[in-house]
């Protein structure tokens, strides 16, 4: 009748509200685990911010890149400007000096060139007159002010849809403004940019002129360039800022982030876009799978936490009935233990029963 004393200590809580072994174990495993599991969450946490970091880090790398390839094409173009703008047949319009000229401007995509005199009228156009642009849209204020360069925006009526851009150099005589001339390209040249950039497949890009109408697109330039663009763009293409962030739907429907940079040579806009999925990506991915790692960790801790506890609890519970038969005056064998306080606590048993054996013996006689 001795186990019937001892009420079962495999239960989580005895009768009398306390825990058992068991309920403290997993209380010390939780008091261990909970902590690390806050740890692991921040770390987890840390690490894919630090992944979406990279990620926005590269799309505004790639918009830097677009933008400095900007600046290198406007360059080569002043550059090449510059050269012929000190032919004297040019301003002269001398055929044979205008047509070697255009079949070298031609070469290099240009698709016209345009001479104004100082006061803004027409001097050269292989153009009928009527279509010419007129010369403020292409930067003769800014050219006769002292400026060594000035970029247009897209001119839609300038050439075959959606138009040209021009860019527009001074000509100098005697160190003085006589003249401006003005190449018009068409925004098709501006495609290829995008492959240098480093631009991802997953990824979009464009360029926007000051007015935010798109000069370039890497998907469907063929539908939206000559468009406006989304907005934000716009807004940021009229604005002040040099560099920016914005989140926008596109024309897809996808929710993406952005990253934009102005050129200073040209004052145009690059964009970067990239869905926010992928932004987030790295972020719950992360967060995802340390979560599953603290759930398995957990729950190997806590079954191997009731398995302890079990083995303790039968321990325990066989040393309780042994102790009870040797209060009774019988003999019992101790339970073997490989637990170095149990093996105590059955030494002091036996040495209390050893006791209380004697006692009875001597006072029986």
């Amino acid at each position: 009748m001795a186990p019937g004393f001892y009420p079962s200590l495999h239960k989580v809580q005895s009768p009398d509200g306390g825990l058992s072994l068991r309920g403290y174990m997993l209380l010390l495993i939780a008091a261990i685990m909970l902590p690390m599991l806050i740890l692991v969450a921040i770390v987890a946490w840390d690490y894919g911010k630090a992944a979406q970091r990279t990620i926005e880090a590269q799309r505004l790398d790639v918009a830097n890149n677009i933008k400095y390839m900007i600046d290198r094409e406007i360059d080569k173009t002043v550059g090449f400007l510059d050269g012929i703008s000190n032919a004297r047949g040019l301003r002269q319009n001398t055929p044979d000096v205008v047509e070697r000229l255009m079949a070298m401007a031609r070469s290099r995509g240009f698709e016209t060139l345009v001479v104004y005199d100082a006061t803004g009228k027409l001097a050269f156009s292989p153009q009928d007159p009527e279509e010419t642009v007129p010369a403020d849209l292409l930067g003769f204020t800014q050219i006769m002010a002292g400026n060594k360069a000035f970029v247009s925006n897209l001119i839609p009526s300038a050439g075959p849809k959606p138009g040209l851009f021009f860019v527009s150099v001074p000509i100098l005589e005697n160190g003085k403004v006589v003249a401006m001339l003005s190449g018009g390209m068409p925004p098709q040249r501006l495609q290829r940019l995008f492959a240098e950039s480093g631009l991802r497949d997953s990824w979009s890009a464009g360029i926007v002129d000051r007015e935010g109408v798109l000069l370039a697109r890497s998907r469907l330039p063929e539908r939206y360039v000559g468009m406006a663009a989304q907005q934000p763009m716009a807004e940021a293409a009229r604005g002040d800022k040099m560099a920016g962030l914005f989140a926008v739907i596109d024309r897809d429907g996808v929710l993406v982030k952005n990253s934009f940079e102005r050129s200073r040579l040209s004052g145009w806009t690059s964009g970067v876009a990239v869905p926010a999925a992928i932004v987030d990506a790295p972020l719950w991915h992360t967060a995802l799978t340390m979560t599953l790692i603290g759930v398995v960790f957990c729950l190997v801790s806590l079954i191997l936490a009731m398995l302890v506890a079990s083995y303790l609890s039968r321990a325990i519970q066989r040393l309780g009935i042994a102790a009870v038969a040797i209060a009774s005056g019988d003999v019992v064998r101790m339970p073997a233990s490989n637990i170095t306080e149990l093996q105590d606590v059955s030494r002091s048993i036996e040495v209390t029963g050893a006791v209380n054996r004697r006692f009875d013996s001597q006072r029986r006689r």
